[in-house]
């Protein structure tokens, strides 16, 4: 077992360093992303976001959001930026990486293209992004689904 206490992973990604990071989707209330290390807890089912972390029981994440503005589906990591693509919350977050720690999510793309599945990183450093909005939970828009070629952060 490498790590334990996750509900439902929906992407992973490394940065340079080699650290792994991974979406998860909550319960109810907050879904997350974890910087992933061997032998932790990150707290499933007794916890959902942040919790005891005061005897090093669990491992809090390192960004938390309500459920209706994220449910995370694929990562993707360029240069010092982690992306998330959301599905709920119709957006693509983008996060700054400073060797493990998370700077403050922005919302890119809000209500602009639906649910967003998954995003990758291309050969030339820009992001694929894929919608899932035909899979009978989106709102079927014109041209849907489909692959948007959309610029990283520099």
């Amino acid at each position: 077992m490498y790590t334990l206490g996750h509900r439902n992973v929906q992407g992973l990604a490394w940065d340079s360093a080699g650290r792994m990071y991974a979406t998860e989707f909550g319960q109810n209330r907050l879904d997350e992303v974890n910087l992933i290390e061997p032998g932790k807890n990150y707290g499933w089912p007794d916890v959902e976001g942040e919790g005891d972390t005061g005897g090093g029981r669990f491992t809090n994440p390192i960004v938390t959001w309500p459920t209706d503005e994220a449910s995370p589906s694929g990562a993707a990591i360029a240069g010092d930026t982690l992306y998330v693509a959301a599905l709920r919350g119709e957006r693509l977050w983008t996060v700054p990486l400073n060797a493990g720690t998370a700077g403050e999510p922005r919302a890119e793309l809000r209500d602009r293209y639906g649910r967003l599945r998954t995003v990758e990183v291309a050969p030339d450093g820009a992001l694929w992004l894929a919608t899932s909005n035909r899979d009978g939970r989106g709102d079927v828009r014109e041209g849907d689904d489909r692959i948007l070629r959309h610029p990283a952060r520099p």
